[in-house]
């Protein structure tokens, strides 16, 4: 039970939300911007305006976007900062079977989905994919790093805050 009065997202929650989200951004700017030269694809608004087809760039950076999403699901099962985040998950059918039906509507999706989804007519690549998961992956090692930052960052300021209550009750009883 939760007070009504009290936020909906916790303080670890935005934590959670601005680190994921911050990841989530540095990948896909990074590529939007540098992807074409760093994979060796065209960029995606030339490919789209010249050739009039669905590039490979974008819908790399769809299924990018898309994986980094189911895998922070994972992490979002956790919102107290657990190293384990895999813990109890075999108890769940229900959020294991909603991630494996998203990851194989996302697999349709991007290699058949063509002009309906908006994504290249061929698909992707097995290079791509591997990336693409590989990005995605990455959300649960920054989730972790996002835990350890917030523990230590949690202590100091509560380390502090504590100091500056002492500080504050001795001048009280120091003036009365």
């Amino acid at each position: 039970p939760v007070n009504r009065s009290k936020s909906i997202i916790t303080e670890r929650m935005w934590g959670n939300l601005l680190g994921q989200a911050s990841y989530q951004l540095t990948v896909i700017m990074f590529l939007l911007f540098k992807g074409p030269d760093v994979f060796g694809f065209e960029f995606g608004d030339y490919v789209e305006k010249t050739y009039d087809e669905n590039s490979i760039h974008y819908t790399f950076i769809f299924n990018s976007f898309v994986w980094m999403q189911l895998f922070n699901e994972i992490n979002s099962r956790s919102l107290q900062g657990e190293f384990n985040i895999f813990r109890g998950i075999e108890r769940n059918p229900l959020f294991c079977g909603i991630l494996v039906a998203s990851a194989a509507l996302q697999v349709v999706m991007v290699e058949f989905g063509g002009k309906a989804m908006h994504v290249s007519e061929n698909g992707l690549d097995a290079e791509l994919w591997g990336y693409s998961i590989a990005f995605g992956f990455g959300s649960l090692p920054v989730q972790q790093v996002i835990n350890v930052i917030y523990t230590g960052l949690h202590r100091i300021y509560s380390k502090r805050r504590a100091r500056l209550q002492a500080e504050a009750s001795r001048r009280r009883v120091s003036s009365s």
